[in-house]
């Protein structure tokens, strides 16, 4: 099966016109996956990066069903994420849905979502979280045990199915909302101050007897914020803090802040071809 990755290049100017659409935002490929599980079977569903569509400027959407798919951080939307949602504006009056990946709690994600949304008089028709393996090592290690992944990753399969079969039918489905203990609310407050205010890119080092200039950090991250100059990876400071050049490194060369040493995580059904045919936007088998 041919799997299309549509690239930042529209029909027509500003606009996508598609049947089916999946806005995507992905590093380790645990959205990507679920993209795709959807996408096997609901072939109609082109699936778009939401960094190249805002990068293009195609704001105003029309079709029949749009998803949103991306991870959750700090219990909240990434930033990347949130300016998209603040600039599209939908046609019509498609089946809207949101899926969000995390390795734990959603947190108010959702809540954030419906708030933008009513400003542009819009709502999600459906909302759905999917527990996947923890891939947070930058600030603390939330990385999980070989027996925690087995069980997410299983589980998770079971509820991507229960998901595509709620979208056929365009369900109507909200996600059950628990009030923020003070905890949940100072990580919240306390992780989007560091991903936001204090972590910089320019904290990456690169271990140059382990780096072997392979630019795979390059073609797999999705905000496209590394360049190699002189077969050396460079940061350009629009970074997401995905932490996709740290996971898919085949040296584990990269490093941030206290991540030496580190385990490194990647989706398991996500090969890096498909990973770099997402970032890139191109066509592959």
């Amino acid at each position: 099966m041919q799997i299309e990755f549509k690239n930042n290049k529209s029909d027509t100017q500003n606009k996508v016109v598609l049947s089916s659409i999946l806005y995507i935002f992905s590093g380790t490929g645990n959205s990507l996956n679920v993209a795709l599980k959807i996408k096997e079977k609901m072939p109609e569903f082109k699936i778009i990066s939401i960094v190249d569509a805002y990068e293009a400027k195609e704001f105003e959407i029309k079709a029949s069903k749009i998803g949103f798919v991306f991870p959750v951080y700090f219990l909240d939307i990434p930033n990347i994420v949130k300016k998209f949602f603040k600039k599209m504006n939908i046609i019509g009056n498609p089946y809207i849905f949101t899926i969000a990946t995390a390795g734990g709690k959603i947190g108010r994600t959702f809540k954030t979502i419906s708030k933008i949304l009513t400003k542009i008089d819009r709502k999600m028709d459906a909302e759905y979280g999917v527990i996947t393996p923890g891939n947070s090592i930058v600030m603390i290690d939330e990385t999980d045990t070989n027996e925690e992944k087995e069980l997410k990753l299983t589980t998770s399969r079971q509820r991507i199915e229960e998901i595509i079969k709620s979208i056929r039918i365009n369900e109507k489905i909200s996600f059950p909302t628990k009030k923020r203990t003070f905890g949940e609310l100072m990580l919240s407050v306390s992780g989007k101050i560091f991903l936001y205010r204090v972590f910089s890119d320019r904290l990456f080092r690169v271990d140059k007897e382990l780096c072997k200039h392979c630019g795979t950090c390059e073609s797999v991250c999705p905000m496209h914020n590394i360049k190699l100059i002189n077969g050396n990876p460079t940061w350009n400071r629009n970074c997401e803090c995905c932490a996709a050049c740290l996971h898919w490194c085949p040296h584990q060369a990269i490093n941030n802040l206290n991540t030496k040493g580190v385990s490194r995580y990647h989706h398991p059904e996500i090969s890096l071809k498909k990973m770099k045919s997402f970032s890139e936007g191109v066509k592959h088998e």
